[in-house]
């Protein structure tokens, strides 16, 4: 498939406002669905959705089997919920982005901005929603309850050798990239949504942490691995619209690959999953440490993923 007609989009449209995606029948579009439902219409549910998923893909190959352990893990993929409509521009933007077939020319930066935007579409409900998935998680409340602290690039110079800010200084002058890619005061909501407005800003400081201590590489399928870790850590809604965007894309496009993609993507959630809550760790004070240290006092193992370092092997970073 290369293309997705009109009449296939309401259909898909359909799936996820309903929950009902047809798994069996649709295994890799039905999938994708089941994850848009949980990035666009009903966050809370986004960790039994994503576990269900993770375990019934790692079980079987066989789109009928997964279907069958993902109903009985979520029988409203059945039976179905009230339908809830996703604003019209929201889908009008997501359809833009997944429309366009993934090139290895294309700027992640871009993609990211777009996946963000995405978000500009969002109605109070869904801003409720999201304010409470993060709440689910222990380590938002911690975050919330603690004062505010921002690294700067100063912060991360005059340190030893082999400490966590000198390789996150060099990786970012290498790459030319910023502590911050996206400004931190710009992702901030009206209203009082401390869980959103903590970790939005919080995550822009971590995300390349977590790359270095958690293992990830910085190439495509680290980044899309990221993401499952990331969303399995606090409930980031960011990163639950970026891997339905990326599934949805891949369904369409690169069907072929779709089953390694889902592997690298559950190989990131399982691993955050595994992983003690690390979104309110103190890192400022834990940067003048090496990595090692920080990963063996805190219980982090590196990812290990076959699947990861196999799409790595096919799309080496730049």
């Amino acid at each position: 498939m290369t293309m997705i007609d009109l009449s296939m989009r309401n259909e898909f449209e359909k799936w996820v406002e309903t929950g009902q995606p047809p798994l069996a029948e649709e295994p890799h579009l039905g999938l994708a669905a089941l994850m848009t439902t949980a990035a666009f219409v009903d966050p809370v549910a986004q960790v039994p959705i994503f576990d269900a998923i993770a375990a019934a893909t790692a079980a079987s190959n066989d789109g009928a089997t997964r279907a069958a352990q993902i109903a009985a893990a979520l029988p409203w993929v059945v039976g179905g919920k009230p339908r809830v409509a996703m604003p019209r521009a929201l889908w009008d933007d997501y359809w833009a982005i997944v429309s366009k077939a993934p090139s290895p020319t294309a700027g992640e930066l871009d993609l990211t901005i777009a996946v963000v935007a995405l978000g500009q579409h969002y109605d109070q409900r869904m801003i409720d929603c999201c304010e409470a998935a993060l709440l689910e998680f222990d380590g938002v409340h911690d975050l919330i309850a603690q004062p505010e602290v921002r690294l700067t690039t100063a912060d991360l110079e005059s340190h030893a050798a082999g400490s966590l800010a000198t390789d996150l200084l060099s990786m970012l002058n290498a790459n030319g990239y910023d502590i911050e890619v996206i400004d931190a005061d710009t992702v901030v909501l009206p209203g009082d949504y401390p869980a959103q407005n903590r970790t939005n800003r919080r995550i822009l400081q971590l995300h390349d942490i977590w790359h270095l201590v958690g293992g990830y590489g910085f190439t495509p399928a680290g980044e899309v691995a990221i993401s499952g870790f990331q969303m399995a850590q606090f409930g980031q809604n960011y990163s639950t619209r970026f891997l339905a965007t990326v599934a949805t894309t891949a369904a369409i496009h690169a069907p072929m690959l779709f089953d390694m993609l889902l592997t690298v993507m559950f190989d990131g959630w399982r691993h955050g999953r595994a992983t003690r809550e690390l979104i309110a760790v103190p890192w400022h004070q834990r940067i003048a440490d090496p990595i090692s240290r920080i990963r063996d006092e805190l219980g982090i193992r590196p990812i290990d993923s076959d699947a990861v370092r196999m799409m790595e092997a096919f799309t080496p970073a730049a």
